[in-house]
């Protein structure tokens, strides 16, 4: 995946999650346009209706600390250059880059993935969600994935699957792949 198509998903998943947050009434009276979004235990799916089709993400963020903001976002989105859907990993910039993020499903062998850019949002880390990585996921509890905030010290987030499977069948019926 190069750096634009990441740059493009990073900004898609910047404007869907800002249209969840929006009061819906304060949307309705600017627009016929009406987001929605769905929960499926741990994930949501927010879908942008557009003149052609739904464009849908699957989400999921994890916060610090209990009812903290969000500092790790993990979106699942289809990239229309390709068909193909896309996860993309959002950390806070200022984490170290090098090493990339390692992510742990149910403590399997882990797989990387490497930043590919970094904006006012934060890092962004993208891969294809397909084939062994997205078999893993539907059939995983949960993934750990651990960021590097310096050379030599690392954290890892909890990220639940819990609902993955419901929530990217659903993603994909309403506009995903």
């Amino acid at each position: 995946m190069n750096p634009g198509a990441v740059y493009r998903l990073a900004a898609r998943i910047g404007v869907l999650c800002q249209l969840a947050l929006v009061n819906s009434a304060a949307f309705a009276q600017e627009t016929d346009v009406h987001p929605t979004e769905q929960t499926f235990s741990d994930w949501r799916v927010l879908c942008q209706p557009t003149e052609e089709e739904a464009v849908c993400q699957m989400l999921q963020s994890v916060s610090a600390e209990e009812n903290g903001l969000p500092v790790f976002l993990l979106s699942v989105s289809d990239d229309e250059d390709t068909d193909q859907s896309y996860a993309v990993m959002t950390v806070p910039v200022g984490v170290y880059l090098a090493p990339g993020i390692e992510l742990h499903v149910d403590n399997r062998r882990p797989f990387k993935v490497l930043y590919e850019v970094c904006d006012q949002l934060g890092c962004h880390a993208g891969f294809r969600m397909d084939g062994d990585v997205l078999s893993a996921f539907r059939k995983g509890l949960i993934v750990n994935a651990r960021v590097w905030t310096a050379r030599d010290k690392a954290v890892e987030f909890p990220i639940s699957l819990r609902g993955f499977t419901a929530a990217y069948t659903q993603f994909s019926a309403d506009g995903g792949n």
